[in-house]
């Protein structure tokens, strides 16, 4: 018998408000084909990209990008620059997207590690200053906030530098990035 009234009272609700938008409404985000347009790390041809079943996200798999300063290398870096060409349904909108970078740092403690995103439109940077000692494999999620209206940016640009630098002879430094997931957040069904 609940069962029943819960189906008749989503039943009267979807014909008492015929203007709004059901779950079974929200279509795909569509990520399109990864365009580069930089990469100093000569890696693209290894690296993958692959959207969720949902379209919500997409997960991009590195070979690794990376930037290692040791011997008589005191500096280093390495960069991937490209963007999707999102397509977002007008019925879908987001109040935020989030991102997951996963990788590993070594470094001594003279040394500088760092890694800027540019993801969307905003710059986020992950650093680990000199003075502390690291060893470790990271994951760092970073949450990016979306303009009122919910809409992805277009293009949405991917840019990712990892750098290295070491200060003196006996420091070393090394940071990479392995996986980057971009997920877009807190969905907001909005009417038709």
């Amino acid at each position: 018998m609940r069962v029943l009234s819960t189906v008749f009272l989503a039943a009267c609700l979807m014909t008492a408000l015929p203007g709004m938008a059901h779950a079974a409404d929200i279509a795909r985000l569509e990520w399109g084909s990864f365009i580069v347009e930089d990469d100093t790390s000569d890696g693209w041809a290894t690296y993958k990209y692959v959207p969720s079943d949902d379209g919500r996200s997409i997960t991009m798999t590195f070979a690794p990008l990376e930037a290692k300063a040791d011997g008589t290398t005191a500096e280093a870096k390495s960069r991937l620059v490209g963007h999707y060409d999102v397509i977002q349904p007008k019925i879908d909108s987001f109040t935020n997207y989030v991102v997951l970078v996963e990788g590993h740092v070594i470094k001594s403690g003279g040394s500088l590690t760092r890694l800027i995103l540019n993801i969307g439109s905003t710059e986020k940077t992950i650093e680990w200053a000199p003075g502390q000692s690291a060893s470790e494999k990271f994951n760092r999620k970073i949450d990016f906030a979306l303009p009122s209206e919910g809409r992805l940016p277009a293009p949405f640009i991917v840019s990712i530098e990892a750098y290295a630098r070491k200060d003196g002879p006996s420091d070393a430094a090394y940071v990479s990035v392995e996986t980057l997931t971009i997920t877009a957040a807190n969905a907001m069904v909005v009417s038709n």
